[in-house]
């Protein structure tokens, strides 16, 4: 009896540990279908709890909703908090949105170096919107040393994002991209190209 005994609550000590896991991915999952309905209140009820406890998804999805002033009061601080704290975990878009608070001193103090390390890390992990912003940087000058070569690379890179939620910015990074290629030698544009392929190959993988 006591061996059934200990199985049993083997069984329920396991099924105790495995549904809050579970719970905490459908919860999420719930925020994340209010987000594309545009519930977003639903969205932070649900997401926030989820923050709190380490979510990285849920991390960077009140990040975004704290930037965008989406079903709570706009507030750079609360999004750079929280975006810092998905980024700590490694998260790429995380990332690249502090790359952007970093660029324009969006809840935190304008800072060069700080926004081109955060978008050179999430563009180098494949995140065309870093790409698109990394490339900018060097092609104006603002806030890094201009870089024509550096410019051409990541907006040709961000030039072939693939989806339609790129589709604008394939446009404009094109056109950037044309700019950046006016400053550079035939020589120099040849082998930009084939580290491009190269790049899109590795994230094809």
């Amino acid at each position: 009896m006591r061996g059934r005994a200990r199985r049993i609550w083997a069984i329920l000590l396991l099924l105790g540990l495995l549904q809050p896991a579970a719970a905490l991915a459908t919860t999420y999952e719930e925020g994340d279908a209010a987000f594309h309905r545009k519930d977003y209140d639903t969205a932070m009820r649900h997401w926030l709890v989820l923050a709190h406890a380490g979510h990285v998804g849920a991390q960077l999805g009140v990040a975004r909703l704290y930037y965008s002033g989406l079903g709570v009061p706009l507030d750079y601080a609360h999004a750079f908090h929280w975006s810092s704290k998905a980024a700590e975990q490694n998260d790429p878009n995380a990332q690249c949105l502090l790359g952007a608070m970093y660029r324009d001193g969006k809840g935190v103090e304008r800072d060069g170096a700080k926004a081109k390390a955060f978008f050179t890390q999430a563009a180098g992990r494949g995140i065309p919107g870093a790409q698109y912003n990394l490339g900018l940087l060097y092609l104006t000058g603002d806030l890094v040393i201009v870089d024509p070569a550096e410019a051409y690379y990541w907006l040709g890179l961000a030039a072939t994002a693939q989806g339609k939620e790129h589709a604008q910015m394939r446009t404009t990074a094109s056109y950037a991209r044309d700019q950046a290629r006016a400053k550079l030698s035939p020589q120099q544009i040849a082998e930009l190209d084939l580290r491009i392929n190269a790049s899109q190959a590795a994230q094809a993988r």
